[in-house]
């Protein structure tokens, strides 16, 4: 480890660096960009994966002074001696990593999300308890800057239109990030979602709802909290991971298909909100990039669609929303990006562009759903420019939608 750190970032995760500095008795201090500040001396520089190396003038002296510069997940790595599950990808990465967790607990064995969600990897280096394997949600942003990230087994789900904002070299720089989930990891444990086609080896396999492992039926998906071809893929991905730590035979054990049954998936992921006056309300708002919207639009199976769209684009390609507009009765757009969206929809569905006005966009997106039709929030874009967060944007779409309708179902 090295002699001093200093951490660029103060929040969740520069936290959890400077917790696993004092720990191991490393002196560390922990900076934020800002007028006249600079960075102090040490060996080593930790970055946060919300700072962006092309707007911070700290991550820029790093470089120009040749400082060894890695991820706070890294950092945490580092220090971490158990196995690690690691997942990255567009989308799904969540629900595979709660899926995962929730698994391997099931079955005896004592696992911690952390990483994108749960706790930082430093977080959980610094206090363990009994926690056996970290399963790791991977982003982009924490896989730029690593070295030597070794996870057990380590999968991508996926690869779509997101945060080409960051990259100079947009959608290609995007992916070969992703791809370095793969760098320590042995050919055999790396798993390529299903989204890739039939072209991956693979041991876990999906055919009309059914999960097979080496061929052998396993579980009916359609009996799981765990619906539409997205999570089918997400459900493969958990189950290969997982047979890298459990035996076949627990996998096909009926202690393991109870434990597919009891999953739930986390809030604002296709979450039905309710029925009012015949219009059903489903909040998608972790549909954060336009490949999530499609996912969510098709498992939308009856009647059309009302979709409130809108929010921070990050550099994305909104053309593929174009390919659902058959199923919208309408479009809403909200938001910085609203333009965007609104030119790449004008002329094949209506549109109706709004600014921050949130609650009337959720007023007019129930005021033109007829009944049998659907209200859906998948913005396909992230939600900084008007809530904290996708959680906040959701909880808001949701106490919005009962008040217009006046609770009434």
């Amino acid at each position: 480890m090295p002699e001093s750190v200093v951490i660029i970032g103060g929040g969740i995760s520069g936290i959890a660096a400077g917790t696993l500095c004092r720990k191991h008795n490393i002196p560390c201090i922990v900076v934020n960009d800002g007028a006249g500040v600079s960075l102090p001396p040490g060996k080593t520089v930790v970055v946060s994966p919300g700072v962006h190396p092309a707007k911070s003038p700290l991550y820029q002296q790093a470089e120009a002074e040749k400082r060894e510069i890695i991820s706070e997940m890294e950092f945490g790595f580092r220090r971490w001696h158990r196995p690690v599950l690691a997942i990255t990808g567009t989308n799904g990465k969540t629900t595979t990593t709660e899926l995962t967790v929730h698994l391997l607990n099931c079955c005896g064995v004592k696992a911690a999300a952390a990483g994108n969600i749960g706790r930082p990897l430093s977080d959980l280096a610094s206090d363990p308890q009994d926690t056996e394997v970290a399963v790791v949600e991977v982003s982009s942003f924490q896989l730029e800057k690593v070295e030597k990230f070794a996870p057990l087994a380590a999968a991508i789900l996926n690869f779509a239109s997101d945060h080409l904002d960051r990259y100079p070299d947009g959608f290609t720089g995007y992916c070969n990030v992703k791809k370095r989930i793969f760098e320590h990891v042995v050919p055999e444990n790396r798993i390529w979602g299903l989204s890739f086609g039939d072209d991956c080896s693979r041991r876990v396999t999906v055919d009309a709802g059914i999960l097979y492992v080496d061929g052998e039926k396993i579980f009916d998906l359609r009996e799981s909290d765990l619906p539409g071809t997205h999570n089918e893929e997400n459900c493969a991905a958990a189950v290969e991971l997982i047979l890298r730590i459990l035996p076949l035979e627990t996998v096909k054990s009926l202690q393991f298909k109870q434990a597919l049954t009891s999953f739930r998936r986390g809030r604002h992921r296709i979450e039905k909100v309710g029925v009012f006056h015949g219009v059903t309300y489903i909040d998608d708002s972790k549909g954060t990039n336009p490949a999530a919207v499609l996912a969510a639009v098709d498992s939308c199976k009856d009647g059309k669609i009302v979709i409130l769209l809108g929010g921070l684009g990050k550099g994305m390609d909104f053309s593929v929303l174009a390919s659902r507009a058959d199923r919208f009765r309408a479009a809403v757009v909200y938001g910085a990006d609203r333009e965007r969206i609104a030119r790449v929809l004008d002329g094949v569905c209506p549109v109706y562009i709004f600014t921050d006005d949130f609650a009337a966009v959720v007023k007019c997106a129930g005021e033109l759903a007829l009944p049998g039709d659907t209200v859906l929030l998948s913005p396909a874009c992230a939600s900084m420019d008007m809530f904290k967060n996708y959680a906040e944007r959701g909880e808001c779409f949701r106490e919005l939608a009962i008040q217009i309708s006046g609770g009434q179902k």
